[in-house]
């Protein structure tokens, strides 16, 4: 597809004689993709410049528009990064921008790329970041003109470089301009006599200082309301949180002095069973039972002791999900519990207060889980876990399912089986009669069986915190497309292609080449000289020689025999062009090399690898099972169903 209506059409009018046309002048058409690349980036109509002119003369309303594109070729190339995606789109302009951008990816995305690939790629689900989008006119002007005044000691041209690199991201923009900044002689003497600034601080050229406000200098507005929030979330946020958290702890620890103070006053104070210390009853905890009064501190040890100790058992109420009551009494432990808002409200001073009681929630669940005897969907990265989809036959009735043709099974025989259904149903009627439930339950345990092999094995975790993909399989971290067990299906495809080869290779043992017969005949001569039985792999070296062997020819059969390829009857000798059954040879050290690798492994019955190496070594087929004598008529209904019959999963 060509932009240019003078490079894709050709005169119509003949060219006097003499005279040379445009279209005769010019180029021939570009062949190689790079030519091609080149040729259309030159003849392209909407283009008005260089990349970094279309990034000045960005509006609003295009931007817009531009972002909207992006999001589409981001959905439909999540393996390119969005920078490759912003610069082609910069490069063309008009209605047919995404159109024209699409298909420059699909023909020379290697050449737009250069390497910069998403590996593995963005999920679909995934949104791309604000930093990474198109910027509005407004914004790129208000950011050029604050690292203006802020790195007034560094060329334009480097300032404009530096944006151009982070998409005209100040957060971004800003740590590389201040290692530029500090290069230059103007930052190095002044820096001598001024205090080194933290990272955190805001620059004084971008304080507000007409005005004074107790709670610390404002930012001067930038005329981007994007930017403001940008400038308020790095320099003001960051400082306004410590002081808050340290001016909050100040204050409550001032207003328990001023409480203790005033219950002592009052005779207001509780003395706790445990500790014997007295204080005031907003520190004091009780027992549902008997009044028990328990001080949070205590409470609050206990409850760490519980979860990091060895306490759990003896100091959990498991059925009310709180500690038991702490306090000794006379004739037994007492009953009672502590309530869960007080236990939770003894941790609130900690720094990691709501790490403690959400992994004090989470052995909680866990106990739950456990004693409830329900199979379980679990997420391999936190404590999460949800009820498993269950077919067992009850469920299994409301599946939605068809019958189908059977795979691999030629037509002759599909036929042959539909001929004798009469007689199979004739022979089945008495025992449907008779056992109407038999043959029912089979059917839909099988049916159960079939759908959990069907249903897709991609789990996503709902918890806020965790929101992680994984595979219910192989309980690994899932990436599209996910291949179950792969670091094990490299080492077994492996180990498996190697025990193949060597089964058929041949070693000279002179030199130490290795090679392997295609075709020919069974006598193989290395490079060095050396002669060689393909067979029994014994050395026959030239026929008349004085080296070991030295049979040649004669070490082969010369008995006629009326039918080629019969084993002689008069000697034993090996056959000249007689090879023995590769295929099976090779299937043979296949099974052992899985089967032995899966013993050193550890894993003898896994599911997910009997694919990996297209043998079935290792595999337990209802097939195998008959061999061996390990099979059921539940195993031959399951192998009946899963040829016969569709399920339909969601």
């Amino acid at each position: 597809m060509w932009l240019s209506a003078s490079s894709s059409k050709r005169s119509s009018k003949p060219s006097p004689a003499g005279q040379t046309t445009p279209q005769a002048n010019s180029t021939p058409r570009p062949t190689s993709p790079s030519s091609a690349l080149a040729e259309v980036l030159r003849k392209n109509p909407f283009r008005a410049g260089s990349r970094e002119s279309l990034a000045l003369e960005i509006e609003e309303d295009v931007s817009v528009q531009l972002n909207k594109d992006l999001l589409v070729l981001a959905d439909f190339f999540p393996d390119v990064k969005v920078e490759v995606l912003r610069e082609l789109l910069l490069r063309f302009d008009g209605n047919s921008r995404l159109a024209l951008c699409t298909e420059q990816l699909f023909k020379y995305k290697a050449e737009w790329a250069r390497g910069r690939l998403n590996v593995p790629p963005r999920d679909l689900d995934e949104p791309i970041p604000r930093n990474e989008r198109f910027r509005t006119k407004s914004y790129v002007d208000a950011v050029k003109r604050t690292v203006a005044r802020e790195f007034n000691s560094l060329n334009k041209s480097a300032i404009d470089a530096v944006l151009a690199e982070v998409n005209y991201c100040y957060t971004d923009a800003r740590p590389t301009l201040q290692g530029l900044a500090n290069k230059t002689w103007k930052i190095a003497i002044t820096s001598i006599f001024k205090k080194k600034k933290s990272v955190t601080e805001p620059p004084s050229i971008l304080l507000d200082k007409s005005k004074s406000d107790p709670a610390g200098s404002r930012l001067l507005a930038t005329g981007s309301t994007v930017l403001d929030q940008e400038l308020t979330t790095l320099f003001s946020v960051p400082d306004a949180v410590p002081k808050l958290r340290d001016q909050h702890a100040i204050d409550i620890e001032l207003a328990e002095a001023i409480n203790l103070q005033e219950a002592e006053d009052a005779g207001a104070l509780f003395e706790c069973q445990i500790c014997y210390n007295d204080t005031t009853f907003e520190k004091i905890a009780a027992c549902t039972l008997h009044n028990h009064t328990i001080c949070l501190d205590c409470v609050r040890r206990t409850l760490n002791e519980a979860i990091f100790g060895q306490g759990w058992a003896k100091t959990v109420d498991m059925e009310r999900g709180t500690l038991k009551c702490l306090a000794p009494s006379i004739d037994d432990d007492c009953d009672g519990c502590i309530p869960r808002d007080l236990v939770q409200r003894s941790i609130s001073r900690e720094k990691s207060a709501s790490e403690t009681w959400a992994r004090f929630e989470d052995r909680l669940a866990e106990h739950s889980i456990q004693t409830s005897a329900i199979t379980l969907a679990r997420c391999p990265f936190c404590s999460y876990a949800e009820a498993d989809q269950d077919y067992k036959a009850e469920h299994a009735s409301k599946l939605n399912w068809h019958v189908r043709r059977p795979k691999d099974i030629s037509t002759l025989t599909l036929i042959l089986i539909l001929e004798l259904i009469p007689a199979l149903l004739f022979l089945a009627i008495p025992f449907l009669v008779l056992f109407p439930k038999f043959f029912s339950s089979y059917f839909y345990i099988a049916l159960g069986h079939l759908a959990l092999r069907n249903r897709t094995t991609r789990f996503v975790c709902r918890r806020a915190s965790c929101g992680r993909k994984s595979c219910l399989q192989c309980l690994k971290s899932w990436h599209d497309p996910h291949i179950c067990h792969e670091p094990l299906i490299l080492s077994l495809r492996t180990t498996v292609e190697a025990a193949r080869t060597a089964a058929i290779k041949r070693t000279c043992p002179r030199c130490g080449t290795s090679f392997v017969k295609s075709s020919g005949c069974n006598k193989l001569t290395c490079v060095c000289g050396y002669s060689m039985c393909y067979l029994c792999r014994k050395n026959i070296g030239k026929a008349g020689s004085n080296t070991e062997g030295g049979e040649g020819y004669r070490h082969f059969c010369e008995h006629f025999r009326p039918t080629p390829g019969q084993k002689c009857q008069e000697c034993d000798k090996c056959d000249l062009y007689r090879a023995e059954d590769e295929d099976a040879e090779v299937k043979r050290a296949g099974e052992d090399a899985e089967r032995m690798w899966r013993e050193r492994e550890g894993m003898i019955g896994v599911k997910g690898l009997e694919d990996a190496v297209g043998n079935v070594a290792g595999e337990d087929t209802v097939l195998n099972r008959l061999k061996d004598g390990r099979w059921s008529v539940q195993d031959i209904a399951d192998w009946a169903v899963e040829m016969f019959i569709s399920v339909d999963v969601e």
